[in-house]
């Protein structure tokens, strides 16, 4: 059972040595889908600190 050729064409794409990151081999969609990913990560991280900061005080009453 042989691979299909397009398969072969992207083992070669993303074996080859040429100095980027496996996670930007990919094209201009990899770029777009990391750059998201690491936005959503850090608006996630603020929120968390936001739900920290709001939990660990209490309101003032008065």
């Amino acid at each position: 059972m042989a691979l299909p050729e397009n398969l072969v064409r992207n083992y070669k794409k993303f074996q080859e040595p040429n100095g980027l990151p496996i996670f930007l081999k990919g094209g201009p969609f990899d770029r777009v889908l990391f750059g998201s990913t690491v936005f959503l990560c850090g608006v996630g991280v603020l929120f968390f600190a936001n739900f920290v900061y709001t939990m660990g005080f209490k309101k003032k009453t008065g």
